[in-house]
């Protein structure tokens, strides 16, 4: 009596041919999330650019109305800052309105304002501690990621010889801008990732505060920036010169709007003196390559 046998039919892999499937799928997601968080970095670099490109046009509405350029702060006390002012400009006129530039910054009813999150003040490649002001810290000014240009000096004591000045440094019009509009910085980036900087005072001293950029109030550091310190650095380098110096959290660079209203992102290879040029109205010096 012959036999027969029948080859029985598989119905699934071998662990073997499970492990190589898997393994193919790791190699090809380890290869594509380079490129989507390349995509994910350029689309933020856009949409913070389209931030910047909104700030220098609302710049631009305020010296037509007004004949002069927004001031940096009164540091009158009052310490009213160049973000504040171009509020209606940017459609923000509920949150304008709000305000009242008689009061110090700090008075109950400004207070409710500058506590206010706006989107076009923050770039969305920035961290921030938390989604609005640090109260458990005691911070009360909602964050932002942008810094009105003052020059090369240190903001707190030096003349303003940039752009954006302090009442004290009279004010500016564009065409006091002798350097040219596309050659002179007018708002640049800052961030909160300076590693090295902490709360000096209050229930979170000691901890890591990284930064202290808000729109609200008229301070270096907060909405005033200068080329004082290493452009782009991650900690404080020079005393606190690094405090009040552009940084972002984008790749080797930050993004800066200029006078004439364009935007340009600056690589932070950047010789540092062809970036003091740039920070600069008047200083007549030569610029040379600015971006990547």
């Amino acid at each position: 009596m012959a036999y027969t046998t029948k080859s029985r039919r598989r119905n699934g892999f071998t662990l073997v041919e499970l492990l190589v499937v898997i393994s193919i799928i790791g190699i090809l997601v380890g290869l594509l999330m380079p490129a989507v968080q390349s995509a994910r970095e350029s689309a933020r670099k856009i949409t913070c650019s389209n931030n910047l490109k909104q700030i220098a046009l609302a710049t631009h509405l305020y010296h037509d109305t007004y004949k002069t350029l927004p001031m940096a702060t009164d540091w009158r006390g009052k310490y009213y800052s160049f973000f504040t002012a171009i509020l209606p400009h940017l459609e923000q006129d509920t949150l304008y309105d709000g305000y009242d530039s008689r009061l110090p910054y700090n008075a109950t009813r400004n207070r409710e304002v500058i506590n206010k999150t706006i989107s076009t003040y923050l770039c969305p490649a920035m961290v921030t501690p938390s989604d609005g002001p640090n109260t458990h810290c005691g911070d009360y000014l909602a964050p932002a990621s942008y810094l009105a240009s003052s020059g090369t000096g240190d903001a707190w004591r030096a003349r303003h010889n940039g752009a954006i000045v302090r009442h004290t440094d009279g004010t500016t019009r564009l065409r006091d801008i002798r350097d040219g509009l596309s050659n002179t910085l007018l708002v640049g980036e800052g961030d909160y990732g300076l590693r090295n900087y902490k709360y000096r005072r209050g229930p979170c001293a000691g901890q890591g505060r990284g930064g202290t950029v808000a729109w609200g109030i008229g301070y270096p550091g907060y909405s005033i920036g200068s080329t004082i310190g290493i452009f782009n650095s991650d900690r404080l380098v020079n005393g606190y010169a690094e405090y009040q110096t552009f940084r972002s959290d984008h790749v080797h660079g930050a993004n800066f709007a200029f006078a004439d209203g364009s935007v340009q992102f600056i690589a932070e290879y950047i010789d540092a003196r062809v970036l003091d040029s740039l920070a600069t109205r008047n200083g007549q010096e030569p610029t040379g390559k600015l971006t990547e």
